[in-house]
Order: C-alpha cells, then structure tokens, then sequence
C-alpha cells in the first residue's frame, strides 16, 4: 500500500516562525525497528511513506521504530537548527543530506551527550550550512522508545531559535522554584513539629517533582548524565513512590482510617499497584509500567478527591483545599492522557499539562497544610488561654461559691423566720377569732339543754349566729388549703372547664348572704368561656373574691362579676361598692405579704388568708391577681388561658 508523501519544502527564511512542523513531515512505522538507511530511502522511493495530520506526531505506546522524512531549504544566512521537543526519546539517529555531503548525529534518553548535539531537556541539532545557492536538504529522523512516543519536531534559524526557548524555560523555571520552596519548607516543618503528614507531604512533593521535572519535562540533565540516563530508564520508580506518599499524605491529613474504615482496603489496593509498578519499572518493563501509571494517577486521583469531599461534608474543614487540589490534578491527568490516546489532538500546550496540574495541585495542598496547622495551633491556643484562666480564676469561683451559698443560706433564714411568723400570725387569729364563735354555740346549746330558752329564742340566736358560722365554715376552708399548699406545696391539675358554670354555681351557694344583706349580683358573661387551670384553685380563688365583696358591700348595693373574652384569655373581674374606700385596709389588700384580719359592712369576720391564697393559687396557673381601688370602687382582676393556648398570662 502507498501513501501520498509529496509536500513542500519547508522554507527557512526571515519569516519562518519557530513552531511545530508536524503536518511537513512524513513518517514510516518499522515495527521490527531493523530497517537500515539505506532501505528505509528504497521504501520512501516505493511510496511506504505517510503523511504527518498532527502538529505533534502522537506514534503510541509501542516498540516499533518510527522514520520521519523532512525536507527543507535554507534562505538565510547563518547557522539552522533540528529540535526534537521532548526529552525521554531513548533512541534518536538523524540522517542530514545535502548536495555535498551525508551527516549522521545519535542522541538518546539513554546515552551519554555526544559532540554535536546539544541534550539538555530537548535535542537540538545544528545544521550544517549551505552555501549560496543552496538547494533542497532531506532530514531523515529514526526514533524508537519502549514507551509512549510523542514527537514534536522544530526547526530554527538563528534569529528565532533563543526567543522561541525562552517563554518555555521561563515557566518551567517557576515550576522549579515552587517546588523546592514547598519540599524544603514542608520538610523543615516535620523535623520541627514531628508530625507525619508533613514527611509524606514532602516525600509527595520531591519524588513528583523527579517525576513531571526530571524525566516528563527533562531538566534532569541539570544533575548530569549518569541521573539523566538513570531516571530514564527507571522513571516509574519515581511516580510509584509519589503515589504512594501521596495516598499516605492523604490519609493522614482527612484521617481517613477513622473517619472511614473501608478506606484501610481501597488504600492497600492503590499501594498494591504502585507496588507492581515500581517492580515492573525496576525490570525496565517501561512499556507495561507506562499503563500503570496512567491507571494509577487517574484512579488515586478520583478516588482520594471523592474521599475528601466525604470527610468535608463531615466537618473537616482544610479538606476544602484538598478537594480543589485532587480536582485540577485529575482533570489534567484526564486531558493528557485522552491526548496521548489520540482523543483530543496532541500540541505544545499539552505537555505543560501535567506539570501546570501538579503545581497548582501542591500548592492547594500546601495551602490546606496551612489551614490544617492554623486550626491545630488555635485549638490549643484556646485550651491554652481556658487552662489559664481556670487557674487564675479558680479562687474566684470558689468564693463566689461561698458567697452564693451563704446568700441562699440567709435567703432561707429570712423566709423561714417570715414564714414562722406568718404560723405564729395566724394561729394567733384562729385562737382568738374561732374561739369565740364556737363559744357562742356552745353557749346557746347549753342554755338549751337546761330548758332556760324556748323554740323562739332558740331560733333568734341561731339566726344571730349564722354569719358567723359561715364565717367559721370559709375560714376552715382557707386554712386547709393553705396547710395543704404549705406541706404538699402547690400541685396544679390542669383541665378544661367552663368558668360561667363556676361563677353561676358560686353565686347560687351565697345567695342566703346576698339575700340577707339585700345584695345585687350582676353576672356578665359569654355562652362558654372556657379556660385550662386548676378546676378547685379557681373555684377557691372565685369564692373567696365573692365572698369578700358580699362581706364590703353595704346593704342595697350591688356586686359585678364579669368573664371577658380576650385573644388569647378570659379575663375575670369581681367589682363591688364599699361603704367608704377611706376605711378600707389598703395595706391588707394591696400587700402580698400582708395577713390582717378585717371585718365586713355586717361586721363579718376573717382572718386575711384569702387575698393570700388567690395570689399563691393564681401565680401557679399562670396568673396574677390586679387590685384597682377607684373612689368607693373596688375591683379585683385576674386572666385565665383559653385552651390550647401554651403561653403563660404576663398582665
């Protein structure tokens, strides 16, 4: 099968600009790689010769040996130049025919430099001047490389050659120098701090560089030619130990094993392989290594990205930094390697990929090292700063301590001494004013027993005697519940009830006292006012405010209840008209603390229990009694949650 091999001459004259001459070229495959010159012009004769399509021949993974025919001609005058691009070619022989003369040159990844052309991280070769009338010139270029051969060919005339290498050393000096900077810093950090991640960071940083520096880009000719020749032909080695390092940095710096304990078999898994390809680079098996190595930085790639994006979402903050490192390295690994498979066209740009993508990978980790240490030092910073003032404080608290504790104390030897005044208070009322009602009775059922009075007069004195027997009876009451609440404490049982029925039913149990004394009760109420308390504490709560307005209401007036819906409540107000506000005991009424006994209009007894029992009952269902004394107008009011309504009554 022939192939069209005609094209034109490339002309090196003052406009030639320095670039790739790729799609000038034609190139031949010799898979057995044992064609000499001379037969490889007689299979160009017979047209066996392709046509280059790529400005970068990508030739593949492969151990075939590739003839690459160039033609040129020369236009200026001065000194022309070959430059094979690329520094891991194992093998180079370049053929130069002019008319005089037939010039042969060797260069090679693998051996030693040689006069007469320049191996630094590309090959450059000197062309050999024409004369005045120079004609047509054929190059014929043998490469062969037991490994994935990419082949960028440039020609130079001494006007463009410097100005065409400079921007690429430039950047590649960056290159350098960051990663120096970060292996010496890195390192120096874990002789200071002891701390693993920054040894496996450095190791992570120096073996890459070997790798993407030393053999990708091939400034290990800096080291001389003993390491250049080594790294080539042994440049896994390096990448094995990178991953590696790298699969270890990470598990210590996301601490993994903890945070994921399946990573303890996906982790020996990676480090398995790099282990095979560290065998395999040590045989020289350059070939199958070159296919671990692309599987291994892809896939360590995706998967430590994807376990950093786990260990973030379970709060491990500097991993952000390390999600942004694994994703512009994968994303380069990815972009390179579907280049050399031929998916995406190979050019100049491609082979900064890998070393722009570690870069920015290195100093992203670099940064969440930073992160990580500034995290570490606050935290025990702040244990710090929290020991010390512990320490410094210690005193403190332990007398603020004391001081509370001897505050509470006298707290309680206040209310104690108020409360047992209060006991002394009281049975000194019930002494005196529940003696005397009872002695009355007796008294009556004495004269009776000796038939010193008849039926009428027996009657009379009864009904002289029944105030004070309610009296007896409200006031007993009033004391039970208090004894209760002074040893059970207050126990509210909250339920739904309607306070209408309440009100209605209280004032049907009074009517002989509203009746006696020519009382007037005015109820004011909505159909079904309900509430959520305490059923028996507002029951007791009503009867006593009832029964105090019956007690200070002159004969022909009249008492006010009234139940008002709110928003949120039924508000409850009991209103009556005394005889003169200037006789009321303000005091008594108004003053929590207060228990003075007071007598109604009718002269009705009591012991000032009842005020002080409506306030503790209603403070524990959320309320608070509201006293409003306006001229000879008394008003006592409180607030009762509607059911469902959770908020406790603020008045």
């Amino acid at each position: 099968m022939s192939f069209n091999t005609k094209a034109q001459p490339i002309l090196l004259d003052s406009s030639y600009t320095y670039g790739n001459i790729g799609k000038q070229v034609s190139y031949f495959e010799d898979k057995e790689a044992g064609i000499t010159f001379d037969g490889v012009k007689v299979l160009e004769k017979r047209g066996k010769f392709q046509q280059s399509k790529s400005e970068v021949l990508n030739l593949g993974n492969t151990k075939s040996a590739f003839w690459v025919k160039i033609t040129y001609k020369s236009a200026v005058a001065g000194r022309d130049y070959l430059v094979i691009d690329v520094p891991n070619i194992e093998h180079i022989d370049c053929y130069v025919e002019t008319n005089t003369q037939l010039i042969h040159k060797s260069a090679g990844s693998i051996q030693p430099s040689v006069p007469g052309v320049i191996t630094r991280n590309n090959y450059i070769i000197p062309l050999p001047e024409q004369g005045q009338n120079p004609g047509v010139s054929t190059i014929w270029l043998r490469v062969k490389t037991n490994n994935i051969l990419l082949l960028p060919i440039k020609m130079a005339t001494s006007e463009n050659f410097v100005p065409g290498l400079s921007v690429k050393n430039s950047m590649q000096s960056i290159y350098i120098g960051i990663l120096l900077t970060l292996f010496v810093f890195n390192i120096f950090l874990f002789f200071s701090i002891g701390d693993r991640t920054y040894l496996y960071y450095s190791i992570y940083v120096i073996s890459l560089a070997v790798y993407v520096v030393g053999y990708l880009r091939g400034y290990s000719y800096l080291l001389g030619d003993q390491f250049r020749i080594m790294l080539n032909l042994y440049p896994h080695l390096f990448l094995s130990i990178s991953i590696i390092s790298g699969i270890l940095f990470s598990s210590k710096f996301l601490n993994l094993h903890t945070l994921f304990p399946s990573f303890s078999k996906v982790c020996k898994a990676l480090i398995g392989l790099s282990i095979v390809m560290l065998l395999t680079s040590a045989a020289g098996l350059k070939s199958i290594s070159a296919i671990l190595a692309q599987f291994l930085s892809i896939s360590s790639a995706i998967i430590l990205w994807t376990y950093g994006i786990l260990a973030y979402r379970k709060g491990h903050a500097p991993a952000k930094y390390f999600i942004l490192a694994w994703t512009f390295i994968a994303f380069t690994i990815i972009l390179a390697v579907i280049s050399m498979e031929g998916i995406l066209p190979f050019r100049d740009f491609s082979f900064q990929l890998v070393p722009i993508g570690s870069t920015i990978e290195l100093l992203l980790l670099a940064f969440a090292l930073g992160d990580r240490y500034r995290t570490i030092i606050r935290n025990e910073q702040l244990v710090r700063d929290e020991n010390l003032l512990l320490v410094q404080t210690q005193n403190q608290r332990l007398e603020k301590l004391v001081e509370d504790r001897t505050l509470k104390l006298s707290e309680s030897i206040v209310q104690l001494e108020a409360s047992n005044a209060v006991k002394n208070k009281l049975f000194s009322i019930i002494a005196h004013d529940l003696r005397s009602p009872f002695a009355s009775l007796v008294s009556i059922f004495s004269l009776k027993d000796m038939d010193l009075l008849s039926l009428d007069e027996l009657k009379m004195l009864l009904n002289e005697n029944k105030k004070n027997i309610d009296t007896i009876h409200n006031t007993l009451n009033n004391l039970l519940y208090w004894a209760k609440s002074q040893m059970e404490g207050l126990k509210n049982q909250p339920t739904v009830f309607d306070l209408k029925l309440m009100a209605e039913d209280l004032v049907l149990v009074y009517s002989p006292l509203i009746q006696a004394k020519g009382i007037a009760v005015n109820l004011q109420a909505p159909q079904h006012p309900l509430v959520y308390a305490d059923e028996n504490q507002i029951q007791l709560v009503l009867r006593n405010l009832i029964d105090n307005a019956i007690k200070f209401t002159p004969p022909s007036h009249s008492i006010g209840i009234s139940l008002t819906k709110n928003k949120t409540s039924i508000e409850v107000c009991v209103n009556n008209t005394t005889s003169n506000s200037n006789e009321l005991n303000i005091e008594s009424i108004t003053n929590t603390s207060a228990f003075e006994a007071t007598s109604g209009t009718g002269h009705e007894k009591g012991i000032g229990l009842g005020l002080h029992l409506c306030r503790e009952y209603l403070k524990g269902n959320g309320s608070e009694l509201k006293v409003n004394i306006s001229g000879r107008s008394v008003s006592f009011c409180f607030q009762l949650p509607k059911p469902g309504v959770a908020d406790t009554i603020s008045l």
